[in-house]
């Protein structure tokens, strides 16, 4: 009897956490600053005031994905060994 390997990619949401400071004369005007930005992700903001520090996944807020979240694509596709799609969690 063989033993034959696959894996599986699945497609799941999480969230990560982005340290920053804000150089400012107040917790005000930091805080005027970070708003300035209309919750834009941190990563693409260019500004003087901005120092970007450690950026974290919360592995602790992963959830799968079902294909209908996903506009119809799969969302887990299992592979052989030598990297073949093999099938999908969608028909």
């Amino acid at each position: 009897m063989g033993k034959y390997k696959f894996y599986q990619d699945r497609k799941v949401t999480s969230w990560g956490r982005d340290h920053f400071s804000v150089e400012a004369d107040s917790y005000e005007e930091a805080e005027a600053i970070v708003r300035s930005w209309n919750g834009e992700d941190v990563s693409n903001i260019i500004d003087n005031h901005l120092c970007c520090e450690a950026w974290q996944a919360l592995t602790d807020t992963s959830e799968y994905m079902l294909p209908e979240e996903n506009d119809g694509n799969p969302t887990i596709e299992i592979f052989n060994q030598d990297g073949e799609l093999i099938m999908t969690n969608v028909a």
